[in-house]
């Protein structure tokens, strides 16, 4: 009985696509900052939000988010609020993950001459709280790897993108 070959290709492909996703969706926050900060667009390209590291940037979004939402005029303002905010707890998550597939070592694990599967481990070690036994992070990918995660980005900058056209109709209409 013969296992079935990797397509590594196809899995160096997915991680690809997750980390420019990703990227995409780091944007679309840079991008609802800066409208917040400048609905008028009187000063372009923008000089504020362009060095914080990702999880800053999401959180100084995140309360200029939380000011601007109430500026809006908008019943619902509390619910967006805290709706913006749950987005940005699920970035965090992603980010998170991100950061362990971007600082992980790639084995590719080899028997007959051909790559069987291709392990992922990151070489920082965590401590379980409660047992204080070391917690290695290892984990054979496939191409199927990082489906739930681009479903979830995608459902994350679907709703960003929403936030972003309902700013750009709110804000710029206070701003005339």
């Amino acid at each position: 009985m013969t296992s079935p070959k990797i397509d590594l290709d196809r899995v160096y492909q997915r991680i690809g696509e997750f980390v420019v996703v990703f990227q995409s969706i780091e944007d679309m926050f840079r991008q609802i900052g800066w409208f917040i900060l400048d609905p008028s667009r009187k000063e372009w390209p923008p000089q504020q939000l362009r060095t914080e590291q990702s999880a800053e940037l999401v959180n100084k979004v995140d309360a200029l988010f939380a000011d601007a939402i109430f500026n809006c005029g908008l019943s619902d303002a509390e619910k967006r609020r805290a709706d913006f905010h749950s987005l940005v707890t699920r970035f965090h998550a992603i980010r998170k993950l991100r950061n362990r597939h971007l600082h992980s070592a790639y084995i590719e694990l080899k028997a007959g001459g051909e790559i069987q599967a291709l392990l992922r481990s990151n070489p920082k070690f965590d401590i379980d709280p409660e047992t204080n036994e070391v917690l290695i992070d290892q984990v054979i990918i496939g191409p199927e790897a990082f489906d739930k995660e681009m479903k979830e980005m995608a459902d994350i900058g679907f709703h960003l993108g929403l936030y972003y056209s309902q700013l750009i109709s709110r804000l710029r209409a206070n701003a005339r």
